[in-house]
């Protein structure tokens, strides 16, 4: 009786010794992460993702596990920016141009004809305006742990799209306001919708044609509607950043060590997400060739003759509606070779 008293009370005292000095007692902090494509691993964004996943999970002894609810399970994609601002989601992974509404200086990041590779794009993260950009998203609520980038092609169903007459007539899906601004000067008329109902509006006619990313046009298998995709494996007018985000309410309440553990796991994936990025485009053009979709690349005289006509439209409109837009297309298009 005595011996197992003196266990137990030696047990409770060491108890005590390490909740005095903090060792085993810390709480799982359990993270939802949202995203809107399907939970498919090789398109490299939704790879980087559960990468980051793993790490932080790896790096914090277990003591930060973060859930994934793919395929806008958890919250539509055009609402991300408000749920991660609101904290009904920890961390995101979602193209920053849904954030415009909110955040107008974010219509640089689909600012089409800006940048030609995807070296030029990832070069521009550590540009003043990708700070100044930076700097409004956490006044906004969100903060960028992780820097993913993405291009895409045009996809059509009556023509190939290579050059601003091949739009005339045509009802179009472009990749931001400033993009459809341009593309009705050519004579298109657009319409304004997430990737994600891109497959439905061409299969029943109401487009005749789309831009957006390599990685949707792959993971909404928009090759199953389309008979005419222009790749973007060497060339591209389209890109975009959609970055790992977490939302400031909970960046807050991490630990400092908590943060640098988010910090340094996003930075290490940055380089193999550029690389994945470069891999996914020629992926995607091989899968539309595959399902029998005729496809071709973007040319650089096409770029240029492309790039002309969204410095004419697209970037004169967005100089003038953006505060401090001039400043952010000269600092941002710098990096293009």
């Amino acid at each position: 009786m005595y011996a197992t008293f003196g266990m137990m009370f030696r047990a409770l005292l060491v108890t005590g010794v390490l909740m005095a000095y903090g060792v085993g007692t810390a709480q799982v902090l359990n993270l939802k992460l949202a995203h809107q494509w399907p939970q498919d691993e090789s398109d490299y964004v939704i790879a980087t993702a559960a990468k980051f996943v793993q790490e932080v999970e790896k790096r914090s002894n277990g003591q930060i596990k973060i859930t994934v609810f793919p395929a806008e399970s958890l919250v539509k994609a055009g609402a991300t920016h408000t749920a991660l601002k609101n904290g009904t989601v920890d961390l995101a992974v979602y193209p920053y141009i849904y954030a415009a509404g909110a955040i107008p200086e974010m219509n640089l990041v689909l600012l089409p004809g800006l940048w030609k590779t995807h070296d030029d794009v990832f070069a521009f993260r550590t540009s003043e305006a990708w700070k100044r950009l930076e700097q409004k998203a956490e006044a906004f609520g969100f903060k960028t742990l992780s820097w993913i980038q993405i291009s895409g092609g045009v996809a059509s169903t009556k023509k190939a799209i290579h050059k601003p007459e091949d739009v005339s007539g045509l009802k179009l899906r472009a990749a931001g306001k400033f993009m459809e601004y341009a593309l009705q000067q050519a004579g298109a008329s657009t319409v304004s919708m997430p990737s994600s109902e891109n497959y439905s509006a061409m299969q029943l006619g109401l487009l005749d044609g789309m831009w957006t990313s390599s990685g949707s046009f792959g993971a909404y298998r928009i090759y199953e509607v389309a008979k005419y995709y222009v790749s973007p494996v060497d060339f591209s007018v389209y890109f975009t950043i959609e970055p790992i985000a977490i939302s400031m309410k909970t960046w807050n309440k991490l630990s400092p060590e908590q943060q640098k553990i988010m910090m340094e796991v996003g930075a290490s994936l940055e380089q193999p997400a550029l690389e994945g990025a470069k891999k996914e485009d020629s992926r995607v053009a091989k899968l539309f060739a595959d399902k029998g979709v005729k496809v071709e690349k973007m040319s650089e005289p096409d770029w240029k003759t492309w790039q002309a006509w969204f410095a004419q439209h697209s970037f004169t409109k967005f100089a003038k509606d953006i505060p401090g837009g001039e400043e952010l297309i000269r600092d941002s298009s710098r990096f293009t070779k």
